[in-house]
């Protein structure tokens, strides 16, 4: 008899330093350029900063990046349904945009919007396909979640501004993203 461990408590752990990660970063460069105004200026202007606020910003993205793309994979390697896979998919390809933010920044210009209008699209698909397969597993909570997470930033493109965007929906993608691993860590393989 062969016995199958479960790895999804330590995937989970990817998607926890994903954020802190980001947090860090974000707060490290916030801190160094204070030019930057929340909701006003995009986040990738911290990647072109003549501040060393680019360094956080850029290596945040890339550590952040690497590491939901694990965790991307991760979802993929421990879910037994179609929107868990399909969203760990979403998730993962998202990762890879998120480090190329880190890589191509705002000055080359289309390029960059290209990856981090593609980063937020794939983590926004993540979100919708994860939680029908939340539903489909009968985690009712976890994929309100990710339904209030989607119709929230869904709204946000009526009424506020790319800068408000950008802002509000990452801080949602870690919420989202955190209450994703500890889902992962409290149901372990029995998604």
């Amino acid at each position: 008899m062969k016995v199958q461990k479960d790895h999804s408590v330590a995937f989970s752990w990817f998607g926890i330093i994903a954020v802190a990660t980001f947090i860090i970063s974000w707060i490290c460069a916030a801190s160094i350029d204070t030019a930057w105004e929340f909701g006003v200026n995009v986040l990738s202007e911290f990647g072109i900063s003549d501040t060393d606020a680019r360094f956080y910003f850029n290596y945040g993205c890339i550590i952040a990046g690497a590491l939901v793309i694990v965790f991307g994979f991760g979802h993929i390697a421990t879910a037994k349904n179609a929107g868990h896979t399909v969203g760990g998919a979403f998730l993962a390809a998202g990762g890879i945009m998120l480090l190329l933010i880190g890589l191509i920044t705002m000055d080359s210009h289309d390029p960059h919007y290209f990856v981090a209008v593609s980063a937020a699209l794939f983590v926004f698909c993540s979100v919708v396909a994860v939680a029908a397969g939340n539903w489909a597993a009968g985690q009712k909570m976890f994929a309100g979640i990710g339904i209030c997470v989607s119709l929230t930033v869904a709204a946000m493109v009526f009424v506020y501004s790319v800068a408000e965007i950008g802002a509000y929906g990452i801080i949602l993608g870690m919420i989202w993203l955190l209450a994703e691993s500890v889902r992962m860590i409290v149901s372990g393989r029995k998604n």
